[in-house]
C-alpha cells in the first residue's frame, strides 16, 4: 500500500516536470529563435493592464468547459502573469469553468452524460458516495483525480452535491497544485529571460517535492477514512 502511495506521489512530480519540460522547450525556442519572443510577449501582456488577466480567465473557463487540460494554462498563467497573479488568475478561471460545466450538466445536459457514462464505475461510485457524504465526494474527486477536472466537474452537476460547496471545494483542493504550476511557469520564464538564480530553481523544485508529498499524504486519510467507513 504505502509503495502505492509513493508511486503516486512520482507521478504528480513527473507529470509537473513533463508539463514544465515541454512549455519550457517551447519558451526557449520563442525566446532565442523566434526574436525574444518570450521578452516580447511579457511586455505585451503587461501593457494590456487589467484586460490581459480578464482574457486568461474568460480563455481558462471556456477552456474548462471544452474538456481541455487545465495544467499547461496554469504553468501558462505563471509565466505571462508571475506566480501569484498568474495563480490567483487561473484558480478563478477553473473555477468559473468548473461552475459552468457543473450547471451546464445539471440543467442541460444531464441525459447526455447519463446516455454518455452513466454505467461508468467511478460515475456510479460518484452516485452512490454524494447521497450520503456530498463534500466527501467532493473532495475525494479533486484531490484525488480519477477522471480529468473538466470531465468531472460535468458529472458532479448530476450527482448530489449544491453548488455552493462544489465552488468552494473545487478552488480549495486545486490550490496547491495550481500554485505549484504557476510558480513553475513564473521560474522557467525568468529562467530563459535571464532573470532567475540556479537557488531559485532548487527551492521551487524542493518546494514542489514537499507539497507533492504532503497533498499526498492528505489523500491517503481521506482514502483510509472512506474505507474505515
Amino acid at each position: 500500500m504505502e509503495h502505492g502511495h509513493n508511486g503516486g506521489v512520482w507521478r504528480t512530480i513527473l507529470k509537473v516536470g513533463a508539463v514544465l519540460a515541454v512549455l519550457g522547450a517551447v519558451s526557449w525556442a520563442m525566446e532565442h529563435w523566434g526574436g525574444g519572443g518570450m521578452t516580447l510577449l511579457s511586455a505585451f501582456v503587461a501593457a494590456q493592464g487589467s484586460l490581459a488577466g480578464a482574457v486568461f480567465v474568460t480563455i481558462n473557463a471556456v477552456a474548462v468547459m471544452l474538456l481541455v487540460p487545465q495544467s499547461l494554462f496554469t504553468v501558462a498563467a505563471g509565466a505571462m502573469f508571475g506566480w501569484k497573479l498568474g495563480g490567483l488568475l487561473a484558480s478563478i478561471g477553473m473555477t468559473i469553468g468548473a461552475l459552468g460545466a457543473f450547471l451546464a450538466a445539471r440543467h442541460g445536459l444531464r441525459r447526455v452524460i447519463v446516455r454518455r457514462y452513466g454505467e461508468h464505475p467511478v460515475f456510479r461510485a460518484m452516485q452512490r458516495l454524494s447521497v450520503s457524504h456530498p463534500l466527501r465526494v467532493l473532495a475525494l474527486s479533486r484531490l484525488i483525480p480519477v477522471m480529468p477536472f473538466p470531465a468531472t466537474s460535468y458529472l458532479l452537476g448530476i450527482v448530489s452535491v449544491r453548488p455552493l460547496p462544489f465552488v468552494f471545494l473545487t478552488w480549495l483542493c486545486m490550490l496547491p497544485e495550481t500554485l505549484l504550476l504557476a510558480s513553475g511557469g513564473h521560474l522557467l520564464h525568468s529562467g530563459i529571460t535571464g532573470r532567475a538564480s540556479v537557488e531559485a530553481a532548487v527551492a521551487l523544485l524542493a518546494a514542489g517535492v514537499v507539497l507533492a508529498v504532503v497533498v499526498h499524504r492528505m489523500k491517503r486519510r481521506i482514502v483510509e477514512a472512506e474505507k474505515g467507513d
